[in-house]
């Protein structure tokens, strides 16, 4: 990591160029700031100086781990003549999307309107209005593979604001209205009772099984994505559902998980999830690593291993939480954002491996067990005779163990691969969510503490004067938090006071909630906008409920609404996700798939889910253990080591562990069953 910090300086006897970027904190950024092409971050001056000039502008958006985007630069943003015109005839402006992806998604939406399909780097031409009139995603530099040249390209755009510039102007503002989304207005606030709530979810049961791959598990074709909600609801609904139904749904979600960390999109020797598969059976993955997906995929797992109490999901989510104690971790707590799928030029390099190098490091003999544990032979399943790792055999044996570490260690020696080291506070929210909910259900004090320290950070450093800032690096936050921040940072803030029973962790979850209502909300749809419309340069304000590669923040928003009242019993907390979910509701009805991460928690305001308290540190284990019984009912526990019967706070008041024994104290909204301190014998 060090040599790709360091890479700007370690290279300035060879620069040539600097451009407006070298100010910036982003990785992403910084990797273009010596390109001949003058870019611009986004901001005034660049959007001032198109206007008085009459320039249209380029805007190239991406992000540090972007595999194409390295392309991009090293054969057009490096070139001289695509410079040249670049620097004459447009103001160029890159952005980087995991900043900005408000930005990333209003103009990804016109690249989709405009070529069918999207994807990064992406590249879209604007009016010194900012609106869209042409755009696609990586261009070479010269025509090939049916794609223009990039540098053709430029050159008709250039014709054509010099000639056409009225149709230009005509079109950017058809495309740009076409753009708008509009939703119906809010409905009577109503969801179905229980038992016709379960008749819909069977009824969605069938969108999964539809489409779901029963020889290699997951949804579709290649490539594949993760999907973690649509799991999660699999999950939530088989813990409702009749018997068959059940099944089906656990088994699906089950055989999918079991084979994509079986897969070489899983890290066999350091733990951690590569973004996608490029094929259909998770073998061979898109090499980079990003935080969001370490953050979705802990929580399916670590319900995997609830429902079925098999070691192997809890493996899973061993490794994952320690590679990113291990590996992803700023000094102050916090959690990086991504580590690139190539190292020297070539992706998966770090990754791969052939016979001959595991024999090298494990011997002749180890090497061969090795090759076949990880699916390794002379052929390779990747580039160059090399094999992405998978699981062939049981890797928990003694000597699997003992492998794994030697290739680990030998590895760790590799050039690795870039890691893009800024701070995004949604992305910590997810990973802070997620280590507090495996630290409390697998007793594990070390991930409880790391969330901790990483919420602290955000704390301190991304929270000035009572305003939360999207991104930080070097010491300087920046860029507004968008909804996303506030949503998986408030359910954040509040998973861990679950698992430390620390009434501050929940004041703070409250009052992202009163931020939220205050600055996204719409009462006319009751679906929240992804900002808070302060920025005059974004020209659409944009909602977006359903789940893409993260789950949807106005869903995180509705579940940290429903936590806070099921934690506080206050109405208006209810109220608010009752209209939320009910406005979802009617959209999801007949497209439940882009919907799970909705779905899942909408159902707690059907059936409350019950609350359990444990109050007392000794026999604590023995109540979590409990709770993990496959067969058990989905709760929503609190565990308050020392308790606080003094507190005026209606979960903690009066109560007290019973012997000095951890006691439990579980409640369905008002209702609450006698304490007992006896978990050998309690049952659901």
């Amino acid at each position: 990591m060090l040599t790709f910090l360091l890479f700007p300086l370690l290279q300035t006897d060879a620069v040539t160029h600097t451009n407006h970027l070298a100010n910036e904190t982003s990785p992403y950024l910084l990797q273009h700031a010596h390109n001949p092409v003058d870019w611009y971050p986004w901001g005034k001056e660049a959007l001032e100086r198109a206007k008085k000039e009459n320039l249209p502008i380029f805007l190239s958006i991406g992000y540090s781990a972007c595999h194409w985007c390295h392309v991009m630069e090293r054969e057009s943003f490096e070139n001289e003549d695509i410079a040249e015109i670049l620097n004459t005839s447009f103001i160029s402006i890159k952005v980087d999307r995991e900043e900005r992806p408000d930005l990333d998604d209003l103009y990804m939406a016109a690249v989709q309107k405009m070529t069918g399909s999207g994807g990064w780097p992406m590249s879209v031409f604007l009016t010194p209005e900012l609106k869209p009139f042409y755009g696609g995603t990586y261009f070479p530099p010269t025509a090939k593979w049916g794609k223009p040249g990039f540098i053709d390209l430029l050159q008709g755009i250039t014709d054509a604001w010099l000639n056409r510039e009225d149709e230009i102007l005509a079109s950017a503002d058809g495309l740009s209205q076409s753009l708008i989304l509009s939703f119906p207005p809010a409905p009577e606030v109503h969801l179905p009772p229980k038992e016709q709530w379960k008749e819909l979810e069977a009824s969605w049961l069938n969108a999964f099984s539809q489409t779901f791959d029963a020889t290699w598990g997951g949804f579709g074709g290649a490539p594949k994505f993760p999907h973690a909600e649509d799991l999660r609801w699999l999950f939530a609904m088989a813990e409702r559902a009749d018997v068959g139904a059940a099944k089906k749904a656990r088994d699906m979600a089950l055989h999918t998980l079991r084979k994509m960390a079986s897969g070489g999109m899983y890290d066999q020797i350091g733990g951690g999830f590569a973004r996608y598969s490029v094929d259909a059976q998770w073998l061979i993955p898109h090499f980079e690593k990003m935080l969001y997906d370490q953050g979705t995929l802990l929580p399916t797992y670590l319900e995997a291993w609830r429902q079925t109490n098999d070691d192997f999901f809890r493996h899973v989510v061993e490794e994952t939480s320690d590679y990113l104690l291990r590996e992803m971790r700023d000094l102050g707590g916090a959690f990086f954002s991504s580590t690139d799928a190539d190292s020297e030029g070539e992706e998966g390099k770090f990754f791969a491996w052939t016979p001959e190098e595991l024999k090298e490091v494990l011997g002749k003999a180890d090497g061969k067990k090795a090759a076949i544990l990880f699916g390794v032979t002379e052929k390779g399943n990747f580039e160059h005779g090399t094999s992405a790792l998978t699981r062939a055999g049981n890797l928990f044996t003694t000597d699997a163990i003992q492998m794994r570490q030697k290739l680990y260690n030998a590895r760790s020696k590799r050039v690795p691969p870039a890691t893009d080291d800024k701070i995004l506070t949604a992305w910590n929210g997810l990973a802070i969510d997620a280590l507090a909910q495996a630290g409390m259900q697998l007793g594990r004090k070390d991930y409880v503490q790391a969330s901790e320290q990483a919420a602290e950070f955000l704390l301190y450093n991304l929270r000035k004067d009572k305003q939360w800032f999207r991104s930080w690096r070097n010491g300087k936050a920046q860029h507004a938090a968008l909804l996303e921040d506030y949503a998986y940072l408030g359910r954040a803030f509040a998973s861990l006071f679950q698992a430390t029973g620390k009434e501050e962790w929940l004041k703070e979850a409250e009052a992202i909630g009163v931020i939220i209502l205050r600055d996204f909300q719409d009462s006319g749809t009751a679906i929240f906008w992804d900002t808070d419309g302060k920025d005059a340069t974004v020209i659409q304000r944009r909602k977006s409920p359903w789940d893409g590669a993260i789950p949807s923040a106005n869903a995180a928003t509705l579940e940290l609404f429903s936590k806070l009242f099921a934690f506080t019993q206050k109405d208006s907390w209810k109220e608010e996700a009752m209209n939320g979910f009910s406005a979802i509701l009617q959209m999801a009805r007949n497209n439940p798939r882009s919907f799970t991460s909705t779905l899942r928690p909408m159902a707690w305001m059907v059936q409350e889910p019950g609350v359990a308290v444990v109050i007392g540190e000794e026999g604590a284990d023995a109540w979590r253990e409990a709770f993990a019984k496959p067969g058990t009912p989905f709760l929503l526990p609190v565990f308050s080591p020392k308790g606080k019967p003094d507190s005026d706070f209606g979960l903690f008041h009066s109560r007290a562990a019973l012997n000095g024994k951890a006691t439990l104290y579980l409640c369905h909204g008002k209702t609450c069953e006698a304490p007992t301190s006896h978990p050998e014998v309690w049952h659901r």
